[in-house]
């Protein structure tokens, strides 16, 4: 009988432990991101679901985007750049796979073509990068002579 409930509880506990997540790592050191100018320019907003893969040094060595989109393309390569410049806590062990959200949003409520793009870090694995629109002008004057 003591056997069958050691088992069990042996059994219980690898179980939990099994079913408990990593918690994410922290970064000890960030780049602040900007707004891609050409997705600015087009009013792309939207979420980059980043998969990176950490190494024992706490170096990103991989950056997969786990969602696609034609408008989000505008975004991905500079928030690429941007992660791959980002040093983490030193992990247990390697690789560490990690998962960062990068949300692009454009602020209506702001005057269009305003310099200033506010970002917001909520560590350990999200990034808000808020901006304003960019006027484009799409009417040509052409001359007669």
């Amino acid at each position: 009988m003591k056997t069958i409930l050691a088992g069990c509880l042996l059994v219980c506990l690898s179980v939990s432990s099994f079913a408990q997540e990593e918690k994410p790592l922290c970064p000890t050191h960030i780049q602040s991101p900007g707004y891609p100018r050409i997705a600015r320019a087009a009013h792309v907003e939207g979420k980059l679901v980043l998969f990176v893969t950490i190494d024992l040094g706490g170096n990103v060595t991989d950056v997969v985007v786990t969602n696609d989109g034609k408008p989000l393309e505008l975004l991905k390569r500079d928030t690429i750049f941007n992660v791959r410049s980002w040093r983490f806590t030193k992990p247990s062990s390697a690789p560490y796979k990690q998962t960062i959200v990068y949300d692009y949003e454009i602020d209506r409520t702001l005057p269009l073509d305003d310099p200033r793009t506010s970002v917001t870090f909520d560590l350990p694995d999200r990034v808000t990068i808020v901006t304003s629109g960019v006027s484009i002008q799409t009417d040509r004057t052409t001359k007669k002579n």
